[in-house]
C-alpha cells in the first residue's frame, strides 16, 4: 500500500477533515479545563490572607514587610492552611474596602486616626461601617474556640480560660472530627494517606492557636496597662456630626444614630478596644515608622492596626481560620517592640 504523504493527499486530508481536527482540538481543550478544575486547590476565603494599607497610609515598604512575614521557614506567621498571602494599597479616589469586605476579603488593617478638616478620622469611620473586632472579643472568640475541642471534664468555666492553652487539655478526637468535616471538599485530602498526613498538620495549627492566644492574652493586658489601645464607642463619630451646631441632619436620623451609640454603651462596648496605637510600638528589632505610617508623616504618629470579625461566617472558611489575624498581630509585636520580651516563659 502506497502510504506516502504527498501535498494533494495533505490537501484533501486537510479539506475533508478539519472539522474533525477542530473539534478535536475543542475537547481536548475542554478535557484539560476539566481535569484542572478537578484537581485544583480552590481557595475559600479564610484561606487568603489579606491586609490593607487604607487611604492615608504608606505602602512603600510593603515588599519588605511581606517578606518579613511570609518567608521564615522555621517560625512562620501562618497555619499550612493559609494558601495566599496579600495586601493592597487603597485609593480616596474609589475606595473598594466595603465592596471586598462585602464578600469577607480582608483580615487586617494598617489605618490612622489624625482628624481630618471635618473632625472625622479614618478608624473611626471603618469602625462605624464594617466589621471591625473589638481585640478582647477577638481574644474571648479564641479561647471559646478552643474550648470545643477541651477534654470531656474540662471548661473555661471551672478551670479558667488558661486551660485552652494548653494543648494537652484538648481532645484530639475532637480536633481529627473537625477536621474532616470542615476538609471534606478540598482536593488535598482526599485519600486516607491525605487524610491522615492533613490531621496531622491541623493539630499543629490548633497547638499553634493555643500558643498564639497565650500570647495575644498577655499583649492586651500590656496594652490595657500601657494605654496603647485605639478606644472608641461604635457610632459616636456619626452622632456627633449630627449634633454639630451646622448639621443638616434629620431629628429622625439623629434618634437612629443615638440608639446605635445607646445600644453599643448597654452591650459594654462604650470606649471598646478596636485597635492597637502602632506608634507605642518601641524597642524592636525594627522601627515601625519604616513600614507603618501616614503618607505625609515621618513616624508612626496615629497610625493604627484594626483587624476584621469574620469568625461567624463559617461556610466561607472564616470560622477556623479567623486567629490567624492573631499570629499576624502577634508577630508585628515581635518584630517592632520588646513587648514580649519581659513575657514569663516568652
Amino acid at each position: 500500500m502506497d502510504n506516502k504523504l504527498t501535498k494533494k493527499r495533505l490537501s484533501d486530508f486537510l479539506s475533508y477533515d478539519w472539522i474533525i481536527m477542530l473539534v478535536v482540538i475543542v475537547a481536548a481543550i475542554v478535557l484539560w479545563e476539566l481535569v484542572y478544575t478537578i484537581a485544583a486547590v480552590r481557595l475559600t476565603e479564610g484561606q487568603n490572607f489579606k491586609y490593607y494599607y487604607d487611604v492615608n497610609m504608606y505602602a512603600g515598604n510593603d515588599a519588605a514587610f511581606y517578606s518579613l512575614i511570609t518567608e521564615d521557614e522555621d517560625d512562620p506567621v501562618f497555619s499550612y492552611d493559609v494558601l495566599s498571602v496579600t495586601s493592597e494599597s487603597l485609593s480616596s479616589d474609589y475606595n473598594v474596602l466595603n465592596l471586598r469586605l462585602s464578600v469577607y476579603e480582608g483580615d487586617v488593617i494598617f489605618t490612622d486616626k489624625k482628624p481630618e478638616d471635618s473632625g472625622n478620622n479614618r478608624a473611626k469611620s471603618i469602625v462605624d461601617s464594617e466589621r471591625v473586632y473589638v481585640l478582647t472579643d477577638l481574644l474571648n472568640d479564641g479561647v471559646n474556640y478552643l474550648a470545643g475541642f477541651l477534654k470531656d471534664g474540662l471548661s473555661t468555666q471551672a478551670n479558667g480560660k488558661e486551660v485552652v492553652f494548653d494543648y494537652n487539655n484538648l481532645d484530639e478526637q475532637k480536633i481529627r472530627d473537625n477536621f474532616l468535616s470542615r476538609m471534606r471538599k478540598d482536593n488535598r485530602f482526599r485519600t486516607d494517606a491525605q487524610k491522615e498526613e492533613g490531621f496531622y498538620l491541623e493539630a499543629d495549627r490548633i497547638k499553634k492557636v493555643c500558643e498564639e492566644l497565650e500570647k495575644f492574652d498577655y499583649l492586651l493586658t500590656v496594652c490595657e496597662e500601657e494605654d496603647m489601645f485605639f478606644r472608641y464607642t461604635r457610632g459616636q463619630q456619626a452622632l456627633d456630626e449630627a449634633l454639630a451646631a451646622d448639621s443638616t441632619v434629620s431629628a429622625e436620623e439623629r434618634e437612629q444614630r443615638q440608639a446605635v451609640v445607646d445600644a453599643e454603651k448597654e452591650a459594654g462596648r462604650e470606649n471598646a478596644p478596636y485597635g492597637i496605637l502602632l506608634e507605642k510600638f518601641t524597642g524592636g528589632g525594627r522601627q515601625v515608622s519604616e513600614f507603618f505610617r501616614r503618607s505625609d508623616g515621618t513616624d508612626a504618629t496615629d497610625a493604627v492596626l484594626m483587624t476584621f470579625d469574620f469568625y461567624d461566617i463559617a461556610d466561607a472558611g472564616l470560622h477556623d481560620l479567623q486567629f490567624e489575624t492573631v499570629s499576624f498581630i502577634n508577630r508585628i509585636v515581635e518584630e517592632f517592640s520588646d513587648i514580649f520580651s519581659s513575657r514569663t516563659g516568652g
